[in-house]
């Protein structure tokens, strides 16, 4: 069906049961790729940022580990299927904060997060949490249970639909809007805590706000796809290449691209083979992991050079 064809069915024009398949098919997963990018490129922006590395991507808050927790435990008590995008939610969003309060210093007033610490502990979590699955699905699980628990961590769009798009959209959406309103403090975290700090910005408010926005954006995205790693690493990079100053205009670059790259690489994982669909997450490693070590050796080399 060629681009001109789905256009006109969308109006009306032509066939039903095409009619249906545009509807109910294309266009959720569509968007669903687009929500996808938009919120994994939107939080690693967030992360970078704070973090003020260039290599911090969203999962190391530990989401996807504590997603990937909840969805195990509900495949083995044998919950319905169609609550397993919240139950990522909820294990995600459990993680993260967890990671959270492991990364508070000091007290009062005086309160902030470490992003270093946060990191860690993140990563920390993500390992405990991949050793739990690794652990226990063999030991209380079927086979069918740990085949599928693999195929949501491969990530992927088959057979979304708009029941499972829409809460998605819910929560990430404002998420979306909190994060394009956070540009100035973004600004003033990026010279450091202290300086932002004498500038009159409460340190600790706005890390907690920045932090949850980047931590429901990339929990909403999770339980919507499954594991789909490097889009919050790369998205950001692209940006900048096109934006190079001004947090609010690199914000809303990061989600384009973010959304264009997604799309792109969903496109390419149903057409490579004919006749088969490759995992979107496997796909996108295969892409960002050489992307990933020559921003490494880029760093290191700076590094080194000072």
């Amino acid at each position: 069906m060629s681009p001109l064809q789905a256009w006109s069915l969308l109006y009306g024009h032509g066939d039903e049961a095409n009619l249906q398949v545009i509807r109910e098919i294309r266009l959720p997963r569509l968007l669903s790729a687009a929500l996808i990018g938009l919120a994994l490129s939107t939080a690693g922006y967030l992360l970078q940022k704070l973090s003020r590395n260039q290599l911090a991507d969203p999962y190391l808050t530990g989401v996807s580990s504590g997603a990937a927790l909840g969805v195990a435990a509900a495949i083995l008590i044998g919950l319905d299927l169609s609550l397993v995008p919240l139950i990522a939610l909820m294990g995600g969003a459990a993680t993260s904060l967890l990671v959270i309060v492991l990364s508070s210093r000091g007290g009062g007033s005086t309160a902030s997060v470490s992003i270093p610490r946060l990191l860690l502990s993140g990563i920390a979590l993500s390992s405990i949490a991949s050793a739990a699955i690794n652990l226990v699905m063999p030991v209380f699980g079927t086979q069918t249970m740990a085949q599928g628990l693999s195929l949501w961590l491969l990530g992927g769009l088959s057979g979304r639909n708009w029941s499972e798009l829409l809460p998605a959209a819910c929560y990430t959406l404002p998420a979306l809007a909190v994060a394009l309103m956070s540009s100035k403090q973004l600004r003033l975290l990026s010279l450091g805590e202290e300086t932002a700090a004498s500038l009159g910005l409460d340190v600790r408010k706005s890390q907690l706000v920045i932090l949850s926005s980047a931590i429901t954006l990339t929990a909403g995205a999770v339980s919507l796809s499954g594991l789909v790693g490097f889009v919050g690493l790369i998205g950001p990079h692209l940006a900048r290449r096109f934006v190079p100053q001004g947090e609010r205009l690199q914000l809303a670059a990061s989600a384009l691209c973010g959304c264009i790259l997604t799309l792109a690489a969903d496109l390419g994982a149903r057409i490579i083979l004919p006749g088969q669909e490759l995992p979107l997450g496997s796909l996108m490693a295969v892409a960002g992991g050489p992307i990933f070590i020559y921003l490494l050796s880029k760093s290191l080399d700076q590094v080194v050079e000072r």
